[in-house]
């Protein structure tokens, strides 16, 4: 799937990039993007992200 992704992606000018948003199920608005060593995590608005047991982003719902 990531292979695809990134073939979609390239297909683009960065500035068209700039105008195109990411969607989960057409629904949520992806706000923020984690990458780790092994993942990506697409975070939405409504998340609520712990580190460590803190909290380092709040829901806004």
């Amino acid at each position: 799937m990531l292979k695809q992704l990134k073939a979609i992606l390239n297909s683009y000018t960065d500035e068209e990039l700039e105008e195109i948003n990411l969607w989960i199920n057409s629904a949520e608005c992806v706000v923020n993007i984690l990458v780790d060593e092994h993942n990506i995590d697409l975070i939405l608005d409504n998340a609520e992200i712990k580190i460590n047991g803190v909290i380092t982003k709040e829901s806004k719902k």
